[in-house]
């Protein structure tokens, strides 16, 4: 890390955690270290409901997500090697019980029950984590996890393999207590 990064992030974390009244400096729990800057986002049932009406999504497809629990997640590779994103080898938990990611197969699943066309289910998939990407240095990626809608609060354990060919470090994030918002949103 060079030494302005270096004074750059030290001003970040001093500015974050000193000054009470400025603004969180991302909008939802967030982990930043030199190999990435990991944020989630959790959404709420309206958010995501006025998200995808706004895409032409009909009434029968804003119902089956309303009952969800939506998770944006944001990662930065920020090291100078491959960072493996696999959200199968995450660990996500609620009251010491495994959580199921509702994954692309649960989804075509509901499209299929509601015969939801197949523009709307490219317009989701695009929104969705990917399930595997290989992040090169410097390299973002973005999308959504998907949890059943009875979810209140959750941990996540989030795993990532390094290297071109998957035999560096591994990586581990966790993330505590982190709460599925039901109801309108409060920001």
């Amino acid at each position: 890390m060079t030494l302005k990064r270096r004074f750059a992030v030290l001003i970040a974390c001093i500015a974050a955690t000193t000054a009470g009244a400025m603004e969180k400096p991302y909008p939802g729990p967030f982990v930043e270290n030199p190999d990435f800057l990991f944020v989630l986002m959790p959404r709420t049932p309206e958010q995501m409901a006025a998200f995808y009406e706004a895409r032409g999504f009909p009434a029968a497809a804003i119902a089956r997500i309303r009952t969800t629990c939506f998770v944006t997640v944001h990662i930065e590779n920020r090291s100078r090697r491959v960072i493996w994103l696999e959200p199968d080898r995450w660990k996500i938990t609620s009251h010491g019980e495994i959580l199921p990611r509702l994954d692309d197969v649960y989804w075509e699943t509901q499209w299929d029950a509601i015969e939801l066309p197949q523009a709307n289910r490219a317009t989701f998939g695009w929104t969705q984590l990917p399930a595997v990407r290989d992040l090169q240095p410097d390299e973002p990626v973005g999308g959504n996890i998907v949890l059943p809608g009875t979810t209140a609060t959750f941990n996540l354990d989030a795993y990532f393999q390094t290297g071109k060919d998957r035999r560096g470090d591994l990586l581990m994030v966790r993330f505590e207590n982190i709460a599925c918002p039901h109801g309108e949103a409060t920001e």
